[in-house]
């Protein structure tokens, strides 16, 4: 095939399919980035959750010792069982304990953490009552030496 100058059509076609092969590339990039970028994203909310969770159950394992006032040694006790670590505790006017708790996550090349605190605010204890709430901080407190 040749144009009507006599030159051939073949270096024009081979530029536009190079070309339109290059916008695939480009594009099957971009949706495969997105694409990691949403698991990661699930992955690393679903963390997050997985500590909230971890918190709350170590709140549900304190109210189920059923003792009103337990004392510290006793509140890291029951944090062995869970995989939170007692961070700071205060007594007035409620019993409240900061936990520490970690979570991993897939990224592209490895494993993330969420690393998170949450105040655990006990109500109740020793009562059919008893029950605690949990809220996230924005800041850890330092460990307890």
């Amino acid at each position: 095939m040749r144009r009507s100058d006599g030159r051939s059509w073949a270096p024009a076609v081979l530029v536009a399919v190079l070309a339109l092969a290059f916008a695939g590339v480009l594009v099957a990039i971009e949706v495969g980035s997105r694409r990691i970028g949403a698991d990661t994203r699930a992955e690393e909310a679903e963390a997050e959750a997985a500590v909230t969770r971890n918190a709350q159950a170590y709140g549900a394992a304190v109210v189920a010792t059923g003792d009103a006032t337990p004392s510290d040694e006793r509140l890291a006790a029951v944090a062995e069982g869970t995989p939170v670590e007692v961070r700071e505790v205060r007594r007035v006017p409620d019993l409240v304990v900061t936990v520490y708790g970690s979570a991993p996550f897939g990224v592209v090349f490895g494993v993330s953490h969420v690393n998170a605190c949450h105040r655990v605010t006990f109500h109740d204890l020793g009562t059919a009552t008893a029950g605690s709430a949990v809220e996230r901080l924005a800041v850890c407190p330092t460990p307890a030496s």
